[in-house]
């Protein structure tokens, strides 16, 4: 499972309910800083549904990295390029927690999601925990790191 995975399951969510969104806001300008990076989260995961390769290209740093389940690396083009061969398919999505925490210019994106998928035809659906952080630059917030692992049930 490469970063498309993780990005789907990081950004995922097309209906998050009530409560599921907590934040670390110390002042207006941090409660402003979880409102945009839950909407970046929300589109984020929803451009991989529908294969906007430029929405989620938008949301990334240039440099922004990805660390799957299994410990491989990926950079912003290698994603890219998984979504785009139709190497990662998603095909649904569910954003089921998102908390953000925010340090001034840098924001961490700690989540839970769920969602049906394929990675190079085989199947990869299942319930994935994330970690996405974000740097704000020249007023934007940019994704530079994100990391997935699958949730085992026990």
């Amino acid at each position: 499972m490469q970063r498309s995975v993780a990005v789907t399951l990081i950004a995922l969510a097309t209906l998050i309910g009530p409560g599921l969104i907590q934040g670390r806001a110390e002042g207006s300008s941090d409660a402003e800083a979880v409102q945009a990076i839950t909407r970046i989260e929300q589109d984020w995961g929803a451009a991989f549904l529908t294969k906007d390769v430029a929405t989620i290209e938008r949301f990334e740093a240039p440099e922004w990295t990805f660390i799957g389940p299994g410990g491989e690396l990926q950079t912003k083009a290698q994603s890219s390029d998984d979504l785009k061969s139709g190497n990662y398919v998603c095909t649904a999505n569910h954003l089921d927690h998102l908390d953000v925490r925010v340090y001034g210019d840098t924001a961490v994106a700690l989540g839970l999601e769920t969602e049906k998928s394929t990675y190079k035809g085989q199947d990869s659906s299942g319930q994935y925990r994330f970690t996405d952080v974000f740097v704000k630059r020249n007023g934007v917030w940019l994704a530079v790191a994100s990391q997935i692992c699958r949730v085992v049930q026990h």
